[in-house]
């Protein structure tokens, strides 16, 4: 929980929407839900995944206390289409 306290006060500090937790996952989108003007976009979530990986080295490995979390990250810049499966919004 901690790992997500973490990440959650890093998005707070740009202009990113948290779209949703996944398993091991964290997910957030920049342009969304109100759309950015020109690159705005893109800066912030680069900025957002170079904030979080600084800020993660502080937080323990659950299972390894003297070793600190690593993450994988991965950006994609481009159109977006979303939907809702079922009845429900998470």
């Amino acid at each position: 929980n901690v790992l997500y306290i973490v990440m959650d006060y890093c998005a707070s500090r740009f202009p990113v929407y948290k779209v949703e937790t996944i398993g091991d996952a964290y997910m957030v989108v920049g342009g969304l839900p109100e759309p950015a003007l020109g690159d705005e976009h893109a800066a912030a979530v680069a900025d957002f995944a170079l904030l979080t990986q600084q800020a993660v080295q502080l937080v323990a490995h659950p299972l390894k206390q003297d070793t600190a979390v690593r993450l994988r990250m991965g950006i994609h810049s481009g159109p977006v289409v979303a939907g809702v499966v079922g009845n429900l919004m998470p």
